[in-house]
């Protein structure tokens, strides 16, 4: 038993050493500062850069690589892949994109993406939804219309009720979507809810749920449309209002 702890103790300082290794490396790439398909510094170097061990740099690239930053070919060395290899649903990615100059750009894919996915989603819950998931859709309004001036609570209940949509899908490749961008929901909802009252879209998230309930699958999608069009457009005014700032 005395044995095994100092072990132990190696084993944590080597995980929280590769991970630091990995956090400024992901943050390199997600910056732009590390381009697509510029080799990785060799491992020597990047043991100087970091005063760590080789094979602490190994198992810091081998974590990139699992989340597609990253490809290492025999006799040619370690390069970063094309952004559309990337898992940027994959927590630490995220976080990386959050701390980048290039989130905005992000937010515009996501809702793109929901553009196109989530209206259908709509669709299917109005067709599919049970009584449980529909209380579910209903206990997440009440909660953005009880939030009156508590933003976090008003995010919460945002995030629930979008969640609560794609689950009531009941379709299987649909369903896991929200709890998969859970962390893009929060961001997106924070920056869309920061330049008006918690109250603005309330009604629009109403009218996605009165269809569901109508069993309205054409009114559900239509209804979803509507909202994220006006989200979008309340996302582009803030970060171009917050872009203008940065000129000043």
């Amino acid at each position: 038993m005395e044995n095994t702890a100092p072990t132990a103790k190696v084993r944590e300082l080597r995980s929280n050493l590769h991970l630091t290794v990995a956090s400024e490396l992901g943050m390199d790439i997600v910056s732009d500062r590390m381009p697509v398909g510029e080799l990785v510094p060799s491992e020597p170097e990047l043991c100087a850069r970091f005063g760590v061990s080789r094979t602490v740099v190994r198992e810091a690239v081998k974590l990139l690589a699992s989340k597609g930053l990253l490809k290492t070919g025999s006799g040619i060395g370690t390069w970063v892949l094309p952004t559309n290899e990337w898992n940027f649903l994959d927590p630490m990615v995220f976080s990386w994109v959050q701390q980048s100059g290039d989130a905005a750009s992000k937010l515009q894919h996501l809702f793109a993406f929901r553009s196109a996915i989530e209206p259908a989603a709509a669709a299917e819950a109005a067709k599919k939804a049970t009584l449980e998931q529909l209380y579910a859709l209903e206990s997440a309004l009440e909660v953005m219309s009880n939030a009156k001036t508590d933003f976090d609570k008003w995010v919460e209940g945002d995030i629930a009720f979008h969640t609560a949509l794609y689950t009531a899908s009941n379709n299987v490749f649909m369903a896991p979507l929200a709890n998969l961008f859970r962390q893009y929901f929060q961001m997106s909802f924070r920056v869309s809810s920061s330049n008006f009252h918690h109250q603005h879209c309330l009604q629009e998230h109403r009218d996605v749920f009165e269809a569901i309930r109508a069993r309205d699958s054409r009114g559900a999608y239509v209804a979803v449309r509507t909202l994220l069009e006006h989200a979008d457009e309340d996302v582009r005014t803030v970060l171009a209002g917050t872009s203008d700032k940065g000129k000043v």
